[in-house]
C-alpha cells in the first residue's frame, strides 16, 4: 500500500505551510529519510523527508501552494502501484472557516449551491478550496478525475473559461484604488500604481504585532546609560574570545549575559502572562531580534544565564548566520521569555519595541554614541547609549521595571558585576 506523505506540524503554532519547492519529481526513486521538498511555515524554512522507500508516485501539491497540516502531499510507493481514490487526499476539515470570507469577497452563489444541491459532489479538498477562491459552482462542473471526481486541473480549466466569457469582471475592482490614490497622492496620480502583494512572514509578523499592542499594555521606560566601561570590557575581550573561537565578540553578545544575570534577580519580567494565571519560567531565555531581508525572526540563546561569553558569541554567530539562510529548527525560535532588540549598528539612539507574545518585555537598545556628560564634576566626554524597556502592564509593575532597569545599568557601567 502507499505511503501518504503528509504536510507535518513542524511547530505548537503552526496550522499550514507552503511548499517552496519540490526536490523530487514523480517516478524519482527515494529512500526514507530522503529530502522530498521545502516547506515554509510562518517562522521557518524546512525540508520534510521521505518516510518510506520506493518511487515517488504521485504528487499532490504545487509549490507555492498553501496546505493544511496532516493533509496529504504525495505519495511514495512500490512502482506501478495504484493509488486508491479514497486515498487522493486528506480532508482537512480546518479550511472551511475560510469559505465564507473568499466566497463573500467574490460570489456567494457557489456556497448556497453546494448547501441546497442536496446531494454529495465529489471533489479533493483543493479543488473545493479553489472553487471557493474563484466563485465557481462545483455542481455545473465536469470532473475528470478517477470516478468523476473533480480535481485541481478541472477548476483552473473552469476558472480559465469564466474569465474568457466575462473578463469584464476582472476589470471592476480596479477602479476603486485609483480614485482613491487621486485624492491622496496629487504628485504621482497619473503614474501606474504597485500593489505588492503580502509575504507569508510580512502577515504572520502584522498580525503578531498587532495583536501584542491590543492585549499587552505597553509601557515603557527610557534609561541613559554610561558605557565607557561596556566598551573597554569588548575592547579586553575581542582578542581573546577572537584566539578562541575565531569570532568577534558583538555588544550585542555582552548585553545578551548581562540582562540574562539581571532576569535571575527579576523573575516577574522573565515570566509569561497567561489567562489562568502567571507562568514563572526557570530558565533564561533571551530571544536577539535578527533582520532579514522581508522581515525579522528572533532565535532563541537558551539558558544564557548559564552560559559563558565565549558560548554565547558561537550561539548567536551560528543563529544568526542560519536565520538569514532560512536553516533555523524550530525549536531554536520558541522558548525565549525574554528580547533584545538592537539597533544601534544603524545609528539609532533609542525606540520603543513591542513585546514578543507571550514574553513580558523587550529591550530596545540604542547607539553608543560619545557625548558630552556631567560625571558630578566635570563635563566631559563619554560613550553613552540609550536603553527602553516595554513592558506589560498586567504582569510587570512600573517600580519593578525601574530596579531591573537600574541593575541593568550598574552592570553596563561596571560589567565587573557580572564575575562577583
Amino acid at each position: 500500500m502507499a505511503e501518504k506523505i503528509i504536510m507535518p506540524k513542524l511547530g505548537l503554532t503552526m496550522e499550514e505551510g507552503v511548499i517552496n519547492k519540490w526536490l523530487v519529481k514523480e517516478g524519482d526513486q527515494v529512500e526514507k529519510g530522503d529530502a522530498l521538498f521545502e516547506v515554509a511555515t510562518d517562522k521557518v524554512n524546512m525540508e520534510v523527508e521521505s518516510t518510506a522507500n520506493g518511487v515517488v508516485l504521485k504528487i499532490m501539491a504545487a509549490e507555492g501552494e498553501t496546505i493544511p497540516i496532516t493533509q496529504t502531499v504525495a505519495y511514495v510507493g512500490k512502482p506501478g502501484e495504484v493509488i486508491e481514490e479514497k486515498e487522493e487526499s486528506v480532508p482537512a476539515p480546518q479550511k472551511t472557516e475560510e469559505k465564507p470570507v473568499s466566497v463573500q469577497i467574490e460570489e456567494k452563489k457557489a456556497t448556497i449551491d453546494l448547501e441546497t444541491a442536496g446531494e454529495r459532489i465529489k471533489a479533493s479538498p483543493l479543488a473545493r478550496r479553489l472553487a471557493s477562491e474563484y466563485g465557481l459552482d462545483l455542481s455545473k462542473i465536469q470532473g475528470t478525475g478517477p470516478g468523476g471526481r473533480i480535481v485541481k486541473e478541472d477548476i483552473e480549466k473552469a476558472y480559465q473559461q469564466k474569465e474568457i466569457i466575462a473578463p469584464q469582471k476582472e476589470e471592476k475592482p480596479k477602479v476603486e484604488p485609483v480614485v482613491m490614490v487621486k485624492e491622496t497622492l496629487i504628485p504621482g496620480e497619473g503614474l501606474p500604481k504597485e500593489v505588492i502583494p503580502l509575504t507569508r512572514m510580512r502577515k504572520i509578523i502584522a498580525e503578531r504585532m498587532h495583536s501584542s499592542m491590543q492585549n499587552k499594555p505597553h509601557f515603557y521606560l527610557q534609561m541613559e546609560v554610561l558605557a565607557d566601561e561596556l566598551v573597554k570590557l569588548r575592547g579586553r575581550m575581542l582578542p581573546l574570545i577572537e584566539k578562541t573561537t575565531g569570532l568577534r565578540i558583538s555588544y550585542n553578545d555582552i548585553l545578551i549575559k548581562i540582562v540574562a544575570q539581571s532576569l535571575e534577580k527579576f523573575p516577574t519580567i522573565n515570566a509569561y502572562f497567561l489567562d489562568n494565571g502567571i507562568q514563572m519560567n526557570p530558565a533564561v531565555n533571551i530571544g536577539v531580534a535578527v533582520a532579514l531581508e522581508d522581515g525579522l525572526i528572533v532565535p532563541v540563546v537558551k539558558n544564557a544565564n548559564l552560559k559563558g561569553l565565549s558560548q554565547i558569541v558561537v550561539e548567536t554567530n551560528d543563529l544568526s548566520k542560519r536565520a538569514r539562510e532560512s536553516k533555523l529548527l524550530p525549536e531554536e525560535i520558541t522558548g525565549g521569555t525574554f528580547t533584545i532588540s538592537n539597533l544601534g549598528m544603524y545609528g539609532v539612539d533609542s525606540f520603543n519595541a513591542i513585546i514578543n507574545a507571550p514574553e513580558s518585555a523587550i529591550l530596545a537598545c540604542g547607539a553608543i554614541k560619545k557625548r558630552p556628560y556631567f560625571d558630578g564634576e566635570n563635563i566631559v566626554v563619554a560613550s553613552l547609549m540609550n536603553l527602553t524597556l516595554s513592558g506589560d502592564h498586567q504582569i510587570v509593575d512600573g517600580a519593578v521595571a525601574a530596579q531591573f532597569m537600574q541593575y541593568l545599568k550598574n552592570l553596563i557601567e561596571e560589567p565587573l558585576g557580572l564575575i562577583v
